[in-house]
């Protein structure tokens, strides 16, 4: 576990540093998954959908350990509905709550899902960059046994999730402040030259 809370927090200086983009984001889910001796791990962002206008979660980033298959191929993780798959874990998360535990405890549909893509075991977390804002999960996946996810792991994987709010919510001010310059500087140059 030491060496797992040290990647954490390399993860977590990395993604301050450098922005939640794919490279970081894959080498930082990649470091932590090695240190936590999981097979997948995955960042989903939730999104509403344009034409229905229904809430779904896309599948951003992810790692995977060779020869486990990468998710990023399974077209179901894009749109995908988490309320159609396991609408009492959207519940869990949108109220700020880990998820964890084997597949064969998870909802009909998701338990399906999970088996198909050889997951024995899954831990969800949610990235809140702010209290009224659920932006995205945080997942890791074992593919090699029912495992019982340790309270030092749930914590750990808490402080991923936290790492990467903190990030977007960077991300998010960035652009805001990116908007304001543009929007002044629009101003300005719409603003005759006082005469002389």
């Amino acid at each position: 576990m030491v060496e797992a809370f040290s990647k954490v927090s390399e993860a977590s200086k990395l993604l301050l540093e450098k922005g939640l983009g794919a490279s970081t984001a894959v080498e930082c889910l990649s470091m932590v998954g090695h240190a936590m001796g999981v097979d997948r791990a995955y960042i989903f962002e939730n999104r509403t959908q344009q034409t229905y206008g229904r809430f779904v979660t896309d599948l951003r980033y992810a790692w995977a350990e060779p020869p486990t298959a990468s998710p990023l191929a399974n077209p179901v993780l894009r749109a995908f509905s988490f309320r159609d798959f396991a609408p009492g874990w959207v519940d869990m998360l949108e109220a700020g709550m880990v998820v964890a535990c084997p597949t064969r405890d998870a909802p009909p549909m998701m338990r399906d899902l999970l088996e198909r893509q050889g997951t024995q075991s899954i831990l969800l977390c949610p990235v809140n960059p702010s209290r009224q804002q659920w932006w995205g999960v945080t997942v890791f996946e074992d593919c090699h046994r029912p495992r019982a996810w340790r309270p030092e792991e749930v914590s750990l994987l808490k402080s991923l999730a936290r790492a990467v709010a903190a990030s977007v919510r960077h991300g998010q001010m960035r652009s805001s402040l990116d908007q304001v310059r543009t929007s002044l500087r629009a101003a300005v140059n719409r603003t005759p030259a006082s005469g002389r």
